[in-house]
Parts: structure tokens; sequence; C-alpha cells
């Protein structure tokens, strides 16, 4: 319990300290890690997931409106939400956690077993400005960019191929879109996607320079440790965005477009 207490202050003073320190990205060095580190998590990752995220959006249309029995109007509005506010972002955040939060956590624990952090401090080079800031911001810009990369896939993939399946035309899918489209669905994606990427940069960098031991064995437990958390922040945040949206807004204590 006293474990548990302490890794949450600590991710916490970590969160708000990467977060305090944003504008050290106009240094070139670190600059050029973030850069790195957008490519890395983001670019990399783009390849891997063309054919999953456009079978995507025909599923959901196809099954949608064959099994459900469904018009388009109603297959389109759920492929919005689906697409959009749901799968698009958890997707990415998978992703990232599978690829990138394993091998960030691993990096940054062997850093420190090795002595690099501890070489860094005596050159007078803080660690947060120069190891955590550019990750946490590169991988918040590569969550983002990698939402929108599958988001695009699916939509473009359900309604390019969906007419093959069922009888509705691209036009008519098209068009179905555009018109139930809404800047709610935008900014909703837009901001579990930063929140995503944040929760899970932070974690790993926290684990990272926090291993339990300084032997080699500590490796393999703080990459456990750093994934585990990471799901359950991404599954948390989900959780509470849903609540929001699906749960106060229906109460009335807000109006939105859902």
């Amino acid at each position: 319990m006293l474990r548990a207490v302490r890794e949450i202050e600590g991710g916490i003073r970590l969160s708000l300290n990467a977060a305090g320190r944003l504008p050290v990205l106009r240094k070139p060095p670190i600059l050029e890690s973030f850069l790195r580190q957008v490519y890395f998590t983001g670019v990399t990752a783009s390849t891997g997931v063309v054919l999953r995220a456009s079978l995507l959006g025909v599923l959901i249309i196809a099954i949608t409106m064959d099994v459900l029995d469904a018009d388009v109007d109603l297959a389109v509005k759920i492929l919005l939400l689906v697409v959009f506010r749901e799968v698009g972002p958890l997707a990415a955040a998978v992703v990232i956690i599978l690829r990138s939060g394993t091998a960030m956590s691993a990096e940054m624990a062997m850093m420190r077993i090795s002595g690099q952090t501890r070489a860094l401090r005596y050159m007078n080079i803080d660690l947060y400005d120069y190891l955590v800031v550019p990750r946490v911001a590169g991988v918040m810009v590569a969550t983002l960019a990698l939402t929108f990369y599958i988001q695009a896939l699916a939509v473009a993939g359900g309604l390019l191929f969906s007419p093959f399946i069922i009888e509705a035309s691209f036009m008519e899918l098209a068009s179905r879109l555009f018109d139930l489209f809404s800047p709610v669905d935008f900014y909703y994606s837009v901001i579990k996607a930063l929140l995503f990427g944040f929760a899970i940069s932070a974690c790993c960098c926290y684990h990272g320079l926090n291993p339990p031991d300084l032997t080699q064995n500590a490796v393999p437990k703080v990459v456990t440790r750093a994934v585990t958390q990471c799901a359950m922040l991404v599954l948390t945040i989900n959780a509470v965005f849903a609540y929001i949206v699906f749960g106060i807004l229906f109460f009335g204590l807000v109006k939105a477009t859902v």
C-alpha cells in the first residue's frame, strides 16, 4: 500500500515537472531528442496498422447494417462514435504502450542502472530537461498523430470497401458522414489522445528512472510494472471520459451534441 502511494506521488510530481518544463524544447539538443521520439513512436508504428485500421471501418459498417439491420444513418453514426471517440484513441494508445512504452521504460532503467543518469548529473544536465520532457512531449504528439492516422484509415476503409459488402454507395455513406460529423467528435479524440500520450510517457519515465534495484534483473520488473500501470491509466482516463460524455451529459447537467 505504501509503495503504491509513493508511486502515485512520484508519478504526479514527475508529470507536473514535465508539464512545467515544456519551454525547454526550444533548446537544440532537447528538440532533436523530441523529434527523434516522435519519429520512433509515431512514424515507425504507422506502417503496421494500415490493414487493421482499414478493415475496422469495413467491419463496423458491414456488421451494423447487415447483422443489426440498421440504415445508413445509424451505421455511419456508430462508425463515428466507435472510431473517433473510442477505438481510434484506444488503438493508438495500445500500439504506443506495446511498442514505445516498453522500449522507453527499459531504456531509462538501463541508463539508471549503468550509471548514465549519474554521469548526466555530474555534468550538471537536468534529467527532466534532457530525458523526460522530450519523451513526454514526443509521445503526446505521436499518439495524437497515430490516432488521426488510424481514424482516417478506418473511415476511409469503411467508405471505400463497404459498398462491396452492403447495399450502400460510397457517395451515400460519405454524404451522411459529413452531415453527422460534429466538432465534438474531433475535440473528444484530440483531448483523449493527448492525455493518453501524457499518461503513458510519464508512467514509463517514472518507472524507468526508479527501478526497484540497480541490477540487470530490475529491467523486466520495470517494464512489467510500466506496461501494467499504463494500461490501467488509459482505461481509467477512458472510463472518466465515457462517464462525462455519455453519463453526465445524458442527465442534463451539460448540453452537447453526442
